[in-house]
């Protein structure tokens, strides 16, 4: 009987052992500054909010870098961190990463400046019709190896304020930006301009945005497994549309 009791004993301490070293599991995730999508300014990232949520579900720890959008991807590849947010797949990272279940629907056009508040009609269909202007980009972002193709030119910035920055100088002609990100700095940063920027009606890419990891990360298989099932669960549950109300993000299909 004294076995049994120790035997016992010892299975709940291993079991609670087990679940303590679980909850402690911290996971990088490196990321830039996109608000309202991801922010160092937690009230303007709901997509951290929303991993906050899945990070409780698969009882683990998320910790969120904030570095150069070139840097995330490097520090993916050193395995210095697990994944990156928010990334778009192309062929290219396809090859190299692995992608999580959708986080949210985003569309991305080009943006037009004109201080008199006169809008820009500058149809296109391919790329390489817009070989005529001076486009503004950031560096890292998805698009860049697409515009290199089309022969488009192409002045890199570090960030998307600083594009649009330049755009409002006239020094260059259009920026790509994702829209919802791209009108929420505008307001922040030019609110009494807002009127004096506009988009192309041709989108850019309409496409989801996902959680990214290196394939060569310990177990990361297994982990995007937990991440995806956790997903589902706090978008199932209506907290993921709480945080999209919060933030004012409209949810896009």
């Amino acid at each position: 009987m004294f076995a049994w009791r120790q035997l016992l004993i010892l299975c709940v301490c291993m079991i609670g052992f087990a679940s303590k070293g679980l909850a402690e599991t911290t996971l990088i995730i490196a990321t830039g500054e996109l608000p309202p999508f991801v922010s160092e300014n937690r009230e303007e990232s709901f997509l951290t909010e929303v991993l906050q949520e899945v990070a409780r579900e698969m009882r683990v720890t998320f910790f969120f870098q904030f570095m150069p959008w070139k840097r995330c991807e490097l520090a993916v590849d050193k395995l210095e961190a697990w994944g990156m947010i928010p990334y778009v797949p192309n062929a290219e990272r396809e090859r190299k990463y692995y992608f999580s279940d959708k986080l949210y629907n985003r569309q991305s056009k080009f943006f037009s400046y004109d201080p008199s508040g006169t809008r820009k009609q500058i149809p296109y269909a391919e790329l390489s019709d817009l070989k005529g202007y001076r486009i503004g980009g950031v560096r890292g972002y998805y698009y860049e190896q697409a515009f290199l193709d089309a022969g488009l030119h192409v002045e890199f910035a570090a960030t998307e304020e600083q594009n649009l920055q330049k755009l409002k100088a006239g020094r260059v002609d259009l920026i790509p930006a994702e829209v919802v990100n791209g009108f929420y700095i505008i307001r922040k940063r030019f609110p009494g301009e807002a009127g004096n920027f506009f988009t192309l009606s041709k989108p850019l890419s309409v496409s989801g945005i996902y959680l990214m990891t290196s394939k060569q990360y310990p177990d990361t298989q297994k982990l995007l497994t937990q991440f995806n099932m956790a997903l589902k669960k706090v978008k199932e549950s209506g907290v993921y549309q709480r945080i999209l109300d919060k933030h004012g993000v409209v949810l896009t299909y």
